[in-house]
């Protein structure tokens, strides 16, 4: 067996909003609506980001991480928004990443891998 693509699904307490919040905080990317209560976010060829809508949104003890190519502007961007942000942390040789948070505590993360 050979996995053809991923979905990873994450609960919000209103779906519209997190539809619209997660489009901006990844690049305007294709959106579909597969179900009722439900958005897939296109994050790249073979993965998607699935919204579902749920009554309370309590913490995802889950961490979603995205890659990017540039980490600074990943930041700014994230800052924008007014969620809980934290600072750009390095990892001499290997990565830089910060953490964040949505708007319905689901905590993510932005990384960029760097060369040696």
């Amino acid at each position: 067996m050979k996995i053809k693509s991923v979905t990873i699904g994450i609960p919000v307490s209103d779906l519209k909003k997190a539809t619209d919040w997660y489009r901006e905080i990844l690049g305007n990317p294709e959106v579909i609506h597969p179900a009722p209560d439900v958005s897939e976010l296109s994050l790249t060829s073979t993965s998607w980001l699935q919204l579902f809508q749920v009554e309370t949104s309590d913490s995802n003890p889950a961490i979603l991480r995205f890659e990017s190519n540039g980490i600074v502007a990943s930041h700014e961007l994230a800052l924008k928004y007014g969620v809980q942000v934290g600072e750009i942390e390095t990892v001499p040789g290997f990565v830089k990443y910060f953490e964040f948070y949505d708007p319905f505590g689901n905590s993510l993360s932005f990384y960029e891998l760097l060369s040696e």
